[in-house]
């Protein structure tokens, strides 16, 4: 069920307690948890909007101690309330709560499925995902609203939508008002590559021929693209190379709009193969990533966090010439 205000949200709350023998309610929003005859009170805040900087805040009240009430909570705003001592609850049932001589914790209810109505499902894929690669073109750069709907395309309420929930978890602060910038790069990353399937957002063609040198690949791509006016863009090891130099690439792989028809691989003495291959050509659901690009060199590159992220599960020493990436000064910084 989606809960969009904070009445919605009380609501709910109290209806579950009413069945509940281990909570008592007191006047105002006072909220006891009985145990053996020991009365311990919270002070219940109800929040369908969160913001991750507040935590200390409400942990810092002592008597009586704080119970954030949340529709859904994630592992992430979990883990911060952790941080902070603060004890949380949300409408499925999921609890931690610590106190002097108390620790709680409970999974989720099975049943239940409370959620934010205004959250968005994954912030990771389609137009979600082009704010996530937008923001983490540049770690440095703070954005408006109006300014990420414009280089996006997304709507003003999509681009609302995500950059609250980025807020509410901590990924993204606001410096200024009206304005927002990553805050924690490398944890929205790990939340990225936990969330991401490239065979899912991808249609990937393989190719082969007699040549295997990545750069030969590279120069016959860029020309037919030119002469096609074929979005490209390089990825993976190609463009972690021409980024930050660590591994030398395996094989050359790049996205593209569409793909090079048979006639092409012919005159490329190519042929495309179900594994392995020298070339490796994706073409995304979504084209958001022809949005973020950067030429460092003499190569059109995807932003450095989409390669990154492309990187991940490939073997071929990919995941170390992420990590590469990742640890350099400059990443993320183009």
């Amino acid at each position: 069920m989606d809960i969009s205000t904070q009445k919605q949200l009380l609501e709910h709350f109290r209806r579950q307690q009413d069945t509940e023998s281990d909570w008592s309610w007191l006047p105002g929003e006072t909220l006891c948890l009985d145990l053996d005859g020991w009365r311990v009170p919270f002070d219940l805040q109800a929040h369908v909007h969160y913001h991750a900087l507040d935590l200390e805040r409400l942990a810092g009240q002592k008597e009586p101690a704080t119970l954030l009430l949340v529709p859904e909570l994630t592992d992430r705003f979990l883990e911060k309330c952790r941080q902070a001592g603060l004890s949380v609850i949300d409408l499925n049932g999921r609890t931690w709560i610590r106190g002097k001589g108390l620790y709680i914790e409970r999974p989720p209810q099975p049943g239940r499925n409370y959620r934010n109505a205004n959250k968005p499902r994954n912030v990771f894929e389609g137009k979600s995902a082009r704010i996530i690669r937008a923001l983490l073109s540049c770690r440095d750069r703070k954005w408006t609203q109006a300014e990420l709907i414009r280089h996006t395309g997304a709507s003003q309420g999509l681009v609302s939508r995500v950059t609250s929930h980025l807020v509410e978890e901590g990924y993204v602060i606001k410096p200024q008002d009206r304005f927002y910038q990553v805050g924690s790069t490398l944890d929205l990353l790990d939340a990225w590559v936990a969330a991401d399937s490239l065979k899912d957002r991808t249609t990937c063609v393989r190719i082969t021929g007699l040549e295997t040198d990545p750069w030969f690949w590279a120069d016959r791509l860029e020309v037919w693209a030119q002469e096609r006016s074929v979005d490209l863009a390089f990825t993976q090891w190609t463009a972690a190379w021409e980024r930050h130099g660590y591994t030398e690439p395996a094989l050359c792989s790049a996205y593209v709009s569409e793909f090079p028809n048979a006639d092409q691989l012919s005159e490329w003495g190519a042929r495309e193969v179900t594994e392995a291959g020298a070339l490796w050509l994706f073409n995304p659901s979504d084209k958001g990533v022809f949005l973020e690009t950067q030429r460092p060199l003499n190569r059109l590159l995807v932003s450095d966090a989409q390669i990154f992220i492309d990187l991940q599960k490939t073997g071929l020493r990919g995941p170390e010439a992420a990590k590469a990436l990742r640890d350099w000064e400059g990443f993320c910084r183009s």
